[in-house]
């Protein structure tokens, strides 16, 4: 007689490690019409169910959320964007800005870290920069631009004394000490054609800074050009960054 013997097997199931959950978010929502905070803009993470509305001041926070890369989504005014990507680390608080253009067809904010802002080649970069540069340049917003009802951008050029002067090619140039020179123009953060900026229409255009003299560090990379050309008359390009820039964003 043979003896029947059973073996158990027992398996045992690993605990799944628990979802670190200790990242949060915070930031502010504001209008790149004038810089001024909104309220009612919603802020959410869809893959954690976890959102979040800004305040009268356009303040938002969102604690508990996943590290690692996450899908970010803005919404305003029954509206939605794409989603954007953000990086959130562990037991970190990552700063946000949202620029959002509320009078847009399609909702494209400009969602950004908030790291050096002053820096940044976007509009949060440009309202930044207005609060803290507002001695060395002329700053529009939106606002100022309808307010003013300017022609084309060569007429909000004009306030810091640069006018086109065509020889083949148009070109924006200024006197400095004594000299004509050609004033660097940059697009949305790009090197960008001289003679055709003014070919923007005017109500595409969402900011424009006008430096009198050399701007922030990496913002003036304006076309460079020789001085063999004809619009230049014998002064320098741009004599130690004397003629400023231009940096003109578009909505």
């Amino acid at each position: 007689m043979f003896a029947a013997v059973a073996t158990a097997v027992l398996l045992v199931q690993q605990p799944t490690p628990p979802l670190d959950t200790s990242a949060a978010i915070r930031g502010t929502a504001s209008s790149t019409f004038n810089g001024k905070p909104l309220a009612g803009v919603m802020i959410s993470i869809p893959a954690a169910h976890k959102f979040v509305v800004s305040d009268s001041t356009g303040a938002f926070r969102l604690d508990a959320l996943p590290v690692g890369p996450q899908r970010l989504r803005v919404s305003y005014s029954g509206r939605d964007t794409q989603d954007e990507m953000v990086t959130l680390r562990a037991h970190h608080e990552t700063h946000l800005v949202v620029m959002i253009d509320a009078e847009a067809v399609d909702l494209a904010p400009v969602v950004v870290e908030a790291q050096h802002p002053n820096g940044w080649r976007d509009l949060a970069g440009f309202y930044a920069r207005k609060d803290r540069y507002a001695d060395m340049a002329y700053f529009f917003t939106r606002e100022e631009i309808d307010r003013q009802h300017p022609a084309a951008i060569s007429a909000l050029l004009a306030r810091d004394g640069i006018v086109m002067r065509c020889g083949g090619q148009c070109l924006p140039v200024k006197v400095f000490r004594g000299q004509t020179c050609v004033v660097p123009v940059s697009v949305d953060g790009v090197p960008f054609r001289e003679d055709n900026f003014d070919q923007i229409a005017v109500h595409d255009v969402a900011a424009v800074e006008i430096y009198h003299v050399a701007p922030p560090s990496g913002l003036g990379n304006g076309q460079a050009t020789t001085a063999a050309h004809s619009a230049w008359r014998g002064g320098p390009v741009n004599p130690a960054g004397g003629c400023g820039a231009v940096l003109i964003w578009t909505r």
